[in-house]
């Protein structure tokens, strides 16, 4: 399989007066292709650095990263920047939609060519058919999968999910989750929560403790 994400004996340290803090040890991972993947740990666990490498907003202390083969430490910031928009979705635990757009426009505002019979496409494929509605008069569902078209516009070959379901019942968590298994066409997936629920809609699981990154902590995965 062709790896899309890829960490490389990656660690992250932060200053704490005159001592060193990391926040991740020596991570090894490779996301894949068509996959779904989830790392999953609790507060304080390093999951928002790992995020943060992994959308290239921040830089490793020790370690490589690369994206679909490319490294990323060798990049200038203007390249990362470009890297981020072409190859990059998010999905943050909130929608961050924009109040004052409605969702078709929230979904169309990073599109690099302005197409609206795509957006409007990709919005129908995740079961939002009432578009002209601004993000206050819509579900919470609707909005995370409205968020979810927004990462999907440009056709990332990286999307990384930043506890999505959090704010969702578990009815609507697997209705969201059935929704970004999906939209996975040669692209990955990287979620990281504290939500171990959804382990039924992955392909990999990780369990991350203390800035440590372990493989395959369900004894089942359902795919």
């Amino acid at each position: 399989m062709t790896s899309i994400l890829e960490f490389q004996d990656v660690s992250k340290a932060f200053d704490r007066g005159k001592q060193k803090y990391y926040a991740l040890k020596g991570i090894n991972l490779k996301i894949e292709k068509n996959t779904v993947n989830h790392i999953l740990g609790p507060s304080g666990s390093g999951k928002s650095t790992l995020l943060n490498l992994a959308s290239f907003m921040d830089t490793p202390t020790e370690g490589a990263i690369l994206i679909n083969g490319k490294v990323a430490s060798v990049m200038s910031d203007s390249q990362m920047s470009q890297l981020r928009r072409e190859e990059i979705g998010i999905i943050y635990q909130r929608d961050n939609l924009l109040p004052y757009l409605n969702i078709l426009e929230n979904v169309m505002l990073p599109m690099f060519e302005k197409n609206r019979e795509n957006a409007v496409q990709i919005l129908k494929k995740v079961g939002i058919n009432d578009f002209n509605k601004f993000p206050e008069e819509i579900s919470e569902i609707d909005e995370q999968k409205a968020a979810l078209s927004r990462a999907l516009i440009n056709n990332p070959s990286l999307l990384l999910a930043d506890e999505p379901t959090g704010e969702l019942n578990s009815s609507d968590a697997g209705d969201f989750m059935e929704q970004l298994k999906a939209a996975v066409n040669n692209s990955a997936v990287l979620i990281v929560s504290n939500n171990p629920d959804i382990g039924g809609y992955v392909d990999n699981v990780y369990s991350l403790k203390d800035g440590v990154l372990t493989e395959n902590i369900y004894e089942t995965v359902i795919k």
